[in-house]
């Protein structure tokens, strides 16, 4: 059930927000457990649980950032044309993330792509060379770690006592930043990264459990947990667009064009 606050408003239950992490959490630590083939196919494998967990999170998010797009002048002005932004977003991480379905379909990469893309596949964030490797691959995730210790770590701190105020729900800044309950993903997902920065962690065999739990598929990990964060996000403007049923709904925001 969904946790309702006194104006009414539902967000994100904590069997979700605080079970999610630390379900991935456990799924890093006993993967390796199933012993080093496995853990190969459960963790890095394209049809593996991580990868294809990343992108089954991500196509309800996009879901649900366009049904609230396509309510955007229930929201305050420009939040439902950010909505629509991050559902581009969601749908091009998780196309990225399935090579857009070559994964699953298993068609040939076209003979002119092949010698620009590093595994030979059909995406972008795989380009071979310095510009498509600076773009499409490391830009992108020093935005996205950036955009997550500054939207899911620092701001939802730095608003947690003004985003209880009534008519704080009238800013658009109270939809787009995201709350407490972003907190525990944001953490797992900046964490999760560290261990392989430690030059230590690599002198150790690649088939051993430490090396397996906190060193190897941490970039697929990581993922995972930006896919996750992105749906918990989706999830928590979506429920509070609207009150729960019975209760009084607030004040209506400046309507959207």
């Amino acid at each position: 059930m969904a946790h309702s606050d006194a104006a009414g408003r539902r967000d994100v239950p904590a069997v979700l927000w605080l079970g999610l992490p630390l379900a991935a959490l456990a799924m890093r630590f006993l993967s390796p457990l199933l012993g080093y083939k496995r853990w190969i196919f459960f963790s890095r494998e394209e049809l593996g649980f991580v990868e294809i967990g990343t992108v089954v999170m991500l196509l309800p998010a996009a879901a649900m950032f366009i049904l609230l797009f396509r309510r955007r002048r229930e929201l305050p002005r420009g939040v439902g044309w950010a909505m629509l932004v991050l559902a581009a977003a969601a749908l091009f991480f998780a196309g990225e993330e399935a090579s857009w379905g070559q994964h699953y379909i298993g068609f040939a990469t076209p003979k002119g792509l092949v010698e620009l893309n590093r595994q030979e596949e059909f995406n972008l964030h795989n380009w071979a060379g310095p510009v498509g490797r600076g773009v499409f691959n490391i830009f992108t995730r020093l935005l996205a770690t950036l955009a997550i210790v500054v939207g899911g770590l620092v701001l939802p701190v730095a608003l947690c006592r003004w985003r209880r105020r009534p008519e704080a729900s009238h800013s658009p800044w109270y939809w787009l930043v995201p709350d407490h309950r972003l907190w525990p993903v944001a953490a797992l997902t900046v964490l999760s990264r560290v261990p392989h920065k430690i030059r230590w962690f690599h002198t150790l065999p690649p088939d051993g459990y430490v090396s397996m739990s906190l060193v190897g598929s941490s970039g697929e990990f990581k993922e995972f947990c930006v896919a996750m964060g992105i749906l918990l996000f989706a999830m928590s403007v979506y429920l509070r667009a609207w009150p729960a049923a019975g209760a009084a709904a607030p004040a209506e925001p400046p309507p959207d064009t």
